[in-house]
């Protein structure tokens, strides 16, 4: 919203120096030219011309708001056509300098043809959708919020545990096993009922695996 009072506040003041300028610049180098007089002058007048094609560029081209040049196309281009199409009704509706036959600011005086010309792409500029949207950037931010201001805290992880020293089995879920039993394997041994683990009762002679004999 900021960007387009800012576009509004600045047709407004931007329209006038562009009549003046368009206006002044095109009486002057008509006027030298067809008194073929080249010098300072009409250079001053050239640079005018430049001027106003450049602040015209920037209104056309760039990212200000279209309400800019939107403002400065249609009063360019609308003020004369009010001329052209119905003069009575403009003269006696405008100050009486603004139609003075005598005056280069006339909408109808010399600087007709630019008026026409940088009108009309000013106010066409204006009229591309695209232009009136928001930047991307700024769309972005909308769609997708920092992250920072939505996303859960997180904890931080807990560290891994130490190794357990060399020489101590680890246990499924009891830890570290210091009992020296667990360092060793059962023996067992196979007979007619199955295989089943030794007692004491069982001779050194039973070896592992084996069938006792």
């Amino acid at each position: 919203m900021l960007r387009h009072s800012l576009g509004l506040l600045a047709g407004i003041v931007l329209t006038p120096l562009l009549w003046v300028g368009a206006a002044w610049s095109t009486a002057e180098i008509v006027g030298h030219v067809q008194a073929q007089r080249f010098g300072d002058p009409l250079l001053t007048a050239c640079a005018a011309m430049i001027g106003v094609g450049l602040v015209g560029g920037v209104l056309a081209a760039t990212r200000v708001s279209p309400l800019a040049a939107f403002v400065s196309g249609g009063v360019l281009l609308g003020v004369p056509l009010w001329a052209l199409l119905d003069p009575a009704s403009m003269d006696a509706t405008v100050p009486g300098w603004l139609v003075d036959p005598e005056s280069f600011l006339r909408p109808l005086g010399p600087g007709l043809p630019l008026f026409l010309a940088l009108g009309t792409l000013l106010f066409i500029s204006s009229l591309v959708l695209s232009r009136w949207r928001p930047p991307r950037r700024d769309r972005t931010e909308e769609a997708y919020p920092p992250a920072a201001e939505h996303a859960p805290s997180r904890r931080r992880a807990p560290e891994p545990a130490s190794p357990p020293p060399a020489g101590r089995p680890v246990a499924p879920d009891a830890g570290w096993v210091d009992d020296p039993s667990a360092k060793t394997t059962t023996p067992f041994r196979r007979g007619e009922d199955g295989v089943r683990p030794l007692g004491r009762e069982d001779d050194d002679r039973t070896r592992l695996l084996g069938d006792g004999r």
